[in-house]
């Protein structure tokens, strides 16, 4: 996904090619197959993210943005993944 450019998750710099598409609303709850549904993340953050209290949004810009779980984070302010759009 050109948007992405590799993992979206915070800190993460794997490249497109180890990357799925993650369905930010989830399709089995009636989540679009679309781009503006979807965020590229590695093997390892999709099953973080699908097991975990972390949350994954878009933010107004179109560019994901990652919601901390609260024990983590209690202000629970968005990270994002900025490896990729230094490059």
């Amino acid at each position: 996904m050109l948007r992405d450019r590799g993992c979206a998750f915070p800190g993460c710099d794997r490249p497109p090619r180890w990357c799925d598409a993650h369905h930010i609303h989830h399709w089995a709850e009636g989540g679009a197959t679309s781009l503006d549904n979807a965020v590229l993340l590695c093997g390892h953050h999709h099953r973080h993210l699908h097991h975990s209290d972390w949350a994954v949004r878009l933010a107004g810009d179109g560019h994901p943005e990652f919601v901390p779980p609260a024990w983590l984070d209690p202000d629970q302010i968005p990270r994002r993944n900025h490896y990729h759009r230094e490059t």
